[in-house]
């Protein structure tokens, strides 16, 4: 359809090693936007610019702003809450106030005048008086006011809390080209844009539709009491009043948008700065990051003066009006006076009423601004909800089956974008109990296989099998928990060591997360640790150094007890002796299991059962360690390199 705020990336090859292994640890996402130069670099990632063009092209798919405002539709079943009686009691509690503050707005006024009348004829309005103080605590934050705010708080909730996790689960089950290419920012920008739709249908429904719905009425009474002219300036200075608030509103948006970006820009730089710390300080770059954030917060002031500025002039400009329209009514009310068609009350009537009227109407316009920016946030969490992940379940997908002992590639062949491939007929049988090596350069293809795997992407051509089920027609969600992975660059949460180990099986028990650590080789330096298993690791796991994080991310793997292990060269960053033990305690485990591993480091995989060497894309040697090392072809030049 083209419909996309956040836009399918120009692939290149993802099998690529890392430059600066420690740097990419610590700050795998902070690849872009180091550094700003001007303000061009950053409008490959203007989200409102994005917002722009998505709504135009949009626009144009549905013909107009009718079909446009209908994929709004989208969120209906996350506002309307058609199971949840508490809320629809608190919903119908809002409605019934809302009717009662319309009558309140006319009995108030009215009352008055009875008042104002009798105190004229020389009265003493006593009970009048008693009517009135019950009217007002009523309409007042005491009466009605306090019961709608409290019965809104559920209804909000219930919208905001239905929304954002429809977007988190949303953004996670999107595809690894999506995450590969957004920035992580912006989606939890977008993701947070749940309370703008609750705010738009709250103002739609509890602050704009009651004030019009007042104008009609005062006009009909102003119609009835002081004859068709003054209701008929009554309802022409409302149109007007509107109109020229819309106009101002609208005036200022692209200021408004101006402002919302530079503040987006300025989180940007805060965000990426601080989640790349590490990487900040490898290269001493405190003082560009100073420098950064001090041109994206000047900035962010002058697009917030530029704002405020237009805004507060023109809204000086419109509420000219106001005055000239009070001044209007009343002289014409006098002359009802002075002509004997009305009473002195009726004067009072209409100073009350006109307040109840203006002030709401002002009001509205300041709602109907809020709408427009809650609605421009809306728009992002609505593009966001658009986006569909490329790879998905097929329609008769079904689980896969518990017992896998064997994963068979047949003539793969997978390519990120049209023309450029990054695996070509590769053909290979993984068995249980096997160790299957993957060798050769960087940009090999290596990486891709572990992908294809995980169905990260979905091949191009042949087909991969887990015990002759094609992976196409098995749910995603099995084969991800028939497979443990071990990456090169491992991330943990901020959390403790415990946690993040027993993340993989959250049913293990202390005893099996020691177990696995013990496997690992990990267990007695974690025990070295003043709160042991409890202690934090940090953010990504800053505070492990790079073998333990690995024997941690091996742990964490066993604790899973998958079918399949996948092993991104799993322990490049261990000495020999660790990686000696840890192998020993693998070799026990392989039994029953597929170990697809893979290495640069050759010394690693010479015990493996078949080692297969990729070279651009495609598999050229196949074999044992020493059938390779006879045949002194590909794999023979590495081993002599290593």
């Amino acid at each position: 359809m083209g419909f996309q705020l956040f836009k399918t990336p120009g692939h290149g090859s993802y099998d690529t090693d890392p430059l600066l292994e420690a740097a990419t640890t610590s700050a795998a996402t902070y690849s872009r936007d180091l550094e700003a130069d001007d303000s061009d670099s950053d409008d490959d990632n203007d989200e409102n610019q994005d917002v722009k063009d998505a709504r135009t092209e949009r626009l144009r798919d549905t013909g107009g702003w009718l079909g446009y405002l209908r994929d709004f539709t989208i969120f209906l079943p996350y506002v309307v809450p058609r199971r949840d009686f508490k809320v629809q009691l608190c919903l119908l509690i809002c409605i019934i106030t809302l009717v009662l503050e319309r009558l309140m707005q006319v009995a108030i006024p009215y009352t008055l005048g009875i008042i104002a009348d009798k105190v004229t004829s020389g009265s003493a309005p006593v009970q009048e008086l008693l009517v009135f103080l019950g009217l007002d605590v009523l309409h007042g934050s005491s009466g009605l006011g306090l019961i709608q705010d409290l019965s809104k708080i559920p209804i909000k909730q219930f919208s905001y809390k239905r929304l954002t996790n429809a977007a988190f689960n949303h953004v996670m089950a999107q595809s690894i080209d999506f995450h590969s290419t957004q920035d992580s920012a912006e989606i939890m920008k977008a993701v947070e844009q749940g309370e703008a739709v609750g705010n738009v249908l709250e103002s739609v429904v509890f602050d704009i539709a009651p004030p019009l719905i007042d104008v009609i009425v005062a006009c009909t009474i102003f119609y009835q009491r002081f004859g068709p002219a003054v209701a008929m300036v009554l309802f022409g200075a409302s149109v007007a009043y509107l109109v020229l608030e819309t106009s101002s509103t609208r005036l200022t948006t692209d200021d408004r948008r101006k402002l919302t970006k530079a503040a987006r820009v300025e989180t940007r730089k805060i965000h990426q700065a601080i989640q790349g710390w590490q990487t900040v300080v490898y290269f001493n770059q405190f003082h560009r990051e100073t420098r950064n954030l001090a041109g994206a917060v000047s900035e962010h002031m002058k697009a917030k003066t530029r704002f405020e500025a237009r805004q507060a002039l023109i809204q000086a400009l419109v509420e000219l009006f106001v005055p000239v329209t009070f001044f209007t009514l009343a002289y014409l009310v006098l002359r009802h006076i002075a002509a004997g068609t009305a009473s002195p009350g009726d004067f009072v009537f209409f100073l009350t009423y006109w307040d109840s009227i203006i002030y709401p109407l002002k009001f509205l316009t300041e709602h109907f601004r809020w709408l427009v920016s809650d609605f421009v946030d809306a728009e992002r969490l609505l593009f966001l909800l658009k986006t569909k992940p490329s790879i998905v379940d097929a329609p008769e997908a079904l689980p896969l089956a518990p017992c896998v002992n064997e994963v068979r590639f047949d003539e793969v062949s997978f390519q990120y974008e049209e023309g450029r491939y990054a695996l070509q007929d590769i053909s290979f049988t993984a068995s249980a109990g096997q160790v299957v090596a993957l060798v050769g350069e960087t940009g090999a293809g290596k990486s891709s296989i572990l992908k294809l795997l995980l169905r990260m992407h979905d091949i191009t051509a042949g087909s991969i099998t887990f015990s002759n089920q094609d992976i196409r027609d098995v749910t995603i969600s099995s084969i991800r928990n028939a497979v443990s992975v071990v990456p090169q660059t491992p991330m943990f949460f901020n959390a403790p060591i415990i946690e993040n180990v027993r993340y993989a099986r959250s049913t293990a028990t202390d005893e099996d997360v020691h177990e696995a650590c013990r496997a690992a080789a990990i267990h007695d330096t974690i025990m070295r640790y003043p709160e042991s298993y409890d202690t934090q690791v940090g953010e990504r796991g800053v505070k492990l150094s790079g073998g333990e994080a690995q024997r941690l991310a091996i742990a964490r793997a066993l604790l899973k007890n998958a079918p399949i292990v996948l092993l991104d060269e799993a322990t490049s960053a261990v000495d020999t002796i660790t990686e000696g033990r840890i192998k020993s305690v693998l070799g026990n485990l392989r039994r029953g299991r597929i170990w697809i591993v893979i290495a640069h480091r050759l010394s690693t995989i010479v015990d493996a059962d078949q080692i297969l060497v990729l070279h651009e894309g495609r598999l050229v040697e196949k074999g044992s360690h020493a059938e390779l090392c006879e045949k002194r072809g590909r794999y023979w030049k590495l081993w002599e390199q290593s």
